[in-house]
């Protein structure tokens, strides 16, 4: 930045010395330094490049807002909205009868008003899940391992975050067991189901996958969603009848007197796990920090696109105010021979207008480029759509004309008996 800074400065004072120190007295005597055609070219391209730097920058402002539009907007496959997470205890989660404990906060908590239901899981959507690397089906005589994300959840899992159930049952309470080796049930995400060579997710029940020296019996099909942002394509997953000690509670709570129903949570908490602190936060705020960095891009893009504007308006206006003085004399002959003032302000206009699509031509292909490896980041993404280059093109003509009429309106209903005087 100190770099950026002198440089600028060293710049903006060395280039008028050296251009002041190179006219020829006599030139400069009979007025002609001012047609420099040297000078012309270079202050047409430094406006060509404010401009090309403003187009690039509103275009990428926009494609930012509609792709942070779009996943706000995107159907995530579960409903996390009024979802209260209440962290897991740490102090009493190794007592023994831990799961009982855990079990019976649930139940006693479904019972509250205002909460509508409640499950435990061991990570949450937007979290890093666990992953399996050695998964195949038994029936096929196939050596083929794969890799799927693992995830135990309780019971009410799938009702409290409204995930469709395609095909089989969801779990019971008896298919849970606090031995690890005598789990057998397990329900499949539809992306697993496709891996392993299901026709259809009807077809996937009642057969059976191994993972690792262990079988499994596929009890249910759900519905694919999106267990962490759209960065990320969906994974395939598979769900256990399993709890651990660091599962957090899902809540699922109304609007309507939440701070009571807060209060009556942390009442049920401390007397199933004393000595703990109550901590809890909404999911959609958790799960939403995963676009805060994309948020803050787009942020950051139409702040310097508002300055990449002004320092181009800037530009725009000394070369329009350069212009008309140069052509004063022969603004004042037009309107003597009956030039309208709306034909001098087009006249005035066109050479600008020029310049601001030279600006636009050049900056769109660098835009895509840019914004489409942008995207890239995301496995769910809009389209770039040529509406907005136009919208952006369109805006920044609109842009450029309003800052040149200021000059080109002063001009054009100037006295002509005056301009014709001018020396």
């Amino acid at each position: 930045m100190v770099a950026l800074i002198i440089a600028g400065i060293l710049i903006s004072g060395f280039y008028p010395a050296f251009v002041l120190s190179s006219f020829k007295p006599i030139a400069v005597l009979k007025g002609r330094f001012i047609t420099s055609r040297k000078g012309i070219v270079l202050r047409k391209v430094l406006v060509v490049g404010q401009f090309a730097v403003t187009v690039a920058l509103i275009i990428g402002s926009f494609l930012v807002y509609k792709q942070m539009q779009y996943v706000s907007n995107q159907d995530l496959g579960f409903n996390m909205s009024q979802m209260l997470i209440v962290k897991p205890p740490l102090l009493t989660n190794w007592d023994s009868t831990f799961i009982i404990k855990q079990n019976a906060f649930i139940e006693e908590v479904k019972q509250l008003p205002h909460v509508s239901g409640a499950a435990y899981s061991w990570r949450l959507p937007g979290d890093e899940w666990g992953r399996n690397f050695d998964v195949r089906r038994k029936d096929v005589q196939n050596e083929t391992h794969f890799s799927v994300r693992t995830m135990g959840i309780s019971p009410d899992y799938i009702s409290v975050y409204q995930i469709r159930l395609l095909a089989g049952s969801n779990f019971a309470t008896t298919d849970y067991n606090p031995d690890w080796d005598k789990l057998h049930d397990v329900i499949l995400n539809e992306t697993a189901a496709k891996l392993f060579g299901f026709k259809s997710p009807q077809d996937a029940i009642g057969k059976q996958i191994i993972q690792r020296n262990q079988t499994w019996d596929i009890k249910g099909v759900i519905a694919d969603f999106h267990e962490k942002s759209l960065k990320y394509a969906i994974e395939p997953a598979m769900f256990y009848p399993a709890t651990n000690i660091a599962s957090p509670f899902s809540i699922k709570v109304d609007a309507m007197n939440l701070s009571s129903t807060i209060a009556a949570l942390k009442k049920k908490y401390d007397v199933f796990f004393p000595g703990n602190i109550f901590d809890y936060f909404f999911l959609d705020e958790k799960f939403n920090q995963q676009y805060a960095s994309d948020r803050l891009f787009g942020i950051v893009f139409a702040i310097f696109a508002g300055f990449a504007i002004f320092i181009a308006c800037l530009g725009l206006l000394g070369l329009s105010l350069f212009a008309t003085i140069q052509r004063t004399k022969e603004i004042g002959i037009r309107k003597v021979v009956g030039a309208s003032v709306s034909n001098i302000v087009m006249l005035l206009s066109k050479d600008f207008i020029t310049l601001v699509f030279i600006a636009f031509v050049i900056a769109s292909p660098i835009a895509w480029y840019v914004m489409n490896n942008w995207l890239h980041n995301y496995a769910y993404r809009i389209n770039i759509s040529w509406s907005i280059f136009f919208v952006a093109g369109l805006l920044v003509v609109v842009i450029a004309l309003v800052t040149i009429s200021f000059e080109a309106i002063k001009a054009a209903t100037e006295n002509p008996i005056k301009s014709l005087r001018t020396e």
